[in-house]
């Protein structure tokens, strides 16, 4: 406390105790000075009481309305100041404390409204990193997705213009899409999205550079922007560049969109390696169903093809011989070759219309054997069915199925066989499928791989070893021709097993 408030206090307090002595004092004498003295005692009180409130009550009560003001939330209010030079200090430090107070608020203010936008921005990243990874899963086009974010992105970073390209081979650069940009500067930039910097990992950077200015006088009407150039890549491979066009002030906060774009040009990369490689697959499936069909047309009709060609010649040579007996016996071969063709036609039609998911494969092997025995009325066919009851995966059933075929399709065109059975058995786990015959048999089996060659034997191979399964093949000249088919299947896991060694065994038979 300063002097001047302990001399105030002291003074006051005397003055109280003066005051009440008077006045006690004037009563006990009773003459013509006792009421100037009672006035003067009252007046001495008075004045002490006056001076307690300029000291002590007022300046409190001006702390009392300054604090429910502050409480009030008015952070800039002010205490009347007071004319004794000791309140100054203290109201000035009070003063102190409400401004402390007021530019703490503030800061506070700033800091929630800078997390507020921190954490709008994440919730706006993670919502456009959810639509991309959510439409990778999609059927849509990759150039549909590029165009699509290209025009989201751009409204994020409020760019003037933008561009999407596609990066062939890591040096061919394609324009796929533009907003609002000029096609020369389109091509007079693409070479910007080759030339890329790399980070320690192999990753690309992406890059804020400054827009040539004779290109933004051109193009823009004077306006100097930057260029956001945004790689998107897999596994550091460049597959696309998005271009972004920015005035020079829009991105004073680019850190806060650098991982955004990192994460976006990573994903992107991701959706566009996925649609290269689904249609690498799709041109690989086409291909090999198209070597397929090309491998079942040669084994099968063009070999009778050929056989007709032959045959016309041959007639060619008997009519000029005017041999007419001749004639009449080679045009029975031609006509018996057209009927060949006309039913090889058949069986591949029926062979290529056949679901690969079977509703049954007993019925769909029935059903094959009836056809079979339809066409083939001097073959007879034995069916022995010891097939449990299984749950066989479907594309394994759909190859057994194309392996019963292709055998009774051998036994039909080189056989020459009288007889055929065809056996399958199980036991729920180990599965075996027979199918032999009693014709001509061979001596080794023809499995090349050639183009134009022969590959009945080997298309049945390939389908066994696709569910793990072996092949043996049994042949003598003149004993006919055995097949076994060995498989297993374990139900519990839904897995499929064979032999280490998926390999086309062949076996001469000793008698």
């Amino acid at each position: 406390m300063s002097t001047w408030l302990k001399k105030t206090s002291t003074a006051c307090f005397v003055g109280l105790v003066i005051g009440c002595l008077i006045i006690s004092g004037s009563t006990l004498i009773a003459s013509s000075y006792t009421l100037p003295l009672v006035l003067l005692g009252i007046a001495i009180i008075l004045l002490s009481v006056s001076l307690l409130w300029v000291t002590y009550i007022k300046p409190t009560e001006h702390i009392k309305t300054w604090t429910e003001m502050i409480r009030g939330g008015t952070l800039d209010a002010q205490i009347e100041q007071l004319p004794k030079a000791e309140y100054t200090t203290i109201f000035s430090n009070l003063h102190f404390i409400g401004e402390m107070l007021q530019s703490l608020s503030s800061d506070a203010e700033l800091q929630v409204q800078r997390h507020t936008n921190h954490i709008a921005n994440k919730t706006r990243s993670l919502s456009i990193l959810y639509d991309i990874a959510s439409s990778i899963n999609l059927s849509r086009s990759v150039d549909t997705l590029l165009s699509e974010f290209l025009h989201t992105l751009t409204e994020l970073v409020n760019a003037n213009s933008s561009c999407a390209y596609l990066v062939k081979d890591q040096t061919d650069v394609e324009p796929l899409t533009h907003i609002n940009l000029a096609e020369p500067l389109i091509s007079q930039h693409a070479a910007l999205c080759l030339d890329n910097q790399t980070n320690k990992d192999g990753s690309l950077n992406i890059q804020l550079i400054q827009c040539d200015p004779f290109l933004c006088e051109k193009y823009f009407a004077g306006d100097y922007l930057n260029i956001l150039i945004v790689p998107l890549q897999y596994q550091e491979k460049l597959l696309g560049v998005y271009h972004f066009y920015l005035s020079t002030n829009t991105l004073d906060t680019f850190d806060d969109y650098e991982e955004l774009f990192t994460s976006i040009g990573r994903q992107l990369g991701a959706a566009i390696e996925k649609s290269n490689l689904d249609e690498e697959t799709t041109s690989l499936s086409i291909m090999r169903e198209r070597t397929h069909i090309a491998n079942e047309l040669h084994d099968s009709l063009a070999q009778t093809l050929t056989s007709i060609r032959f045959q016309v010649r041959v007639l060619d040579e008997t009519i000029h011989q005017g041999d007419e007996a001749q004639v009449w016996t080679e045009l029975e071969k031609i006509q018996a070759s057209i009927n060949e063709a006309h039913t090889e036609i058949r069986e591949l039609i029926a062979h290529f219309r056949s679901p690969t998911v079977l509703a049954s494969l007993i019925s769909s092997v029935q059903n094959t054997i009836d056809r079979f025995r339809q066409v083939n009325t001097d073959i007879q066919v034995f069916f022995q069915n010891e097939w449990p009851e299984s749950n066989l995966p479907a594309e394994t059933e759909f190859h057994v199925l194309r392996i019963i075929q292709e055998s009774l399709s051998n036994i039909r065109k080189h056989s020459d066989a009288e007889n055929a059975r065809i056996m399958m058995s199980g036991n729920g786990y180990d599965f075996i499928v027979l199918i032999e015959d009693d014709g001509v048999g061979f001596a080794e089996p023809k499995t090349s791989y050639h183009s134009g060659e022969h590959i009945g034997l080997s298309i049945m191979r390939d389908r066994a070893m696709r569910f793990g399964g072996k092949l043996h093949v049994e042949s003598e000249p003149g004993e006919g021709t055995r097949i076994v088919l060995e498989f297993s299947h374990n139900p519990e896991t839904d897995t499929e097993t064979g032999s280490k060694n998926n390999e086309l065994e062949f076996t001469r038979i000793d008698h």
